[in-house]
């Protein structure tokens, strides 16, 4: 199988807490690969590294030359005084993406020529504009933690269908954490098991005979 990225016994240490414990994660290219876990699994960690915004105490990543990372951990960082535009704007000039066409970046996620300022945004709209953000750049890899966090069913159903979009249209290999087990589901090919910091285990959606949700209560809980 072609993986866009893998790790080799990844480690991050935080003091006396260890956050991720020897996790070897294999992630398919052209993926959507869902990671689940309870709060404090490690989860948003493990993101955070892959995404280089952290340093791994010890092991390994592997990817790809010129890999280009595109991630959306926790909050989006933006300027919340600012509109979408700017935000945007600022963020293409500060990775040098010239190529960036931000209007229709703004039109593909449902933000059409928005001025307001993000500060006066839904929690939809922000997760909107946070994958915006992390679009910039035409990455190759989508770093999403919980983008679904908070959103009603219509948001849900919004941000599902950009997914589905840039992974099958674009060529987007995607990693997604999510809580909501019923709706991950309806997206991912691929999923991967923290608990306590350790990868319990990886598969794929064609090895599930039940419900994402029973699955893992099963198995995992």
């Amino acid at each position: 199988m072609d993986y866009l990225i893998k790790t080799h016994q990844l480690t991050k240490q935080f003091k006396t807490t260890t956050a991720l414990n020897q996790v070897s994660l294999s992630i398919p290219r052209g993926a959507i690969y869902g990671l689940i876990g309870n709060n404090g699994a490690g989860k948003t960690t493990l993101m955070s590294v892959l995404a280089t915004l952290q340093k791994q105490t010890s092991g390994s990543v592997h990817a790809e030359k010129d890999l280009k990372i595109g991630a959306l951990i926790e909050a989006p960082a933006c300027y919340p005084m600012y509109s979408a535009y700017r935000n945007l704007t600022y963020q293409k000039n500060l990775l040098g993406a010239k190529e960036t066409d931000i209007k229709k970046l703004l039109n593909f996620v449902g933000l059409p020529d928005s001025r307001k300022p993000v500060r006066n945004y839904s929690l939809g709209m922000k997760q909107r504009l946070g994958l915006a953000m992390a679009l910039v750049g035409n990455p190759d890899f989508l770093i999403l933690d919980e983008p679904l966090n908070g959103l009603d069913p219509d948001g849900i159903r919004a941000i599902r269908a950009l997914l589905v979009e840039l992974n099958q249209n674009y060529g987007k290999t995607i990693l997604i954490s999510s809580h909501i087990l019923g709706e991950l589901q309806k997206v991912a090919t691929h999923y991967g098991f923290l608990k306590n910091g350790i990868l319990i285990k990886e598969f794929s959606n064609e090895v599930l005979k039940t419900d994402l949700e029973t699955f893992y209560f099963e198995n995992f809980a």
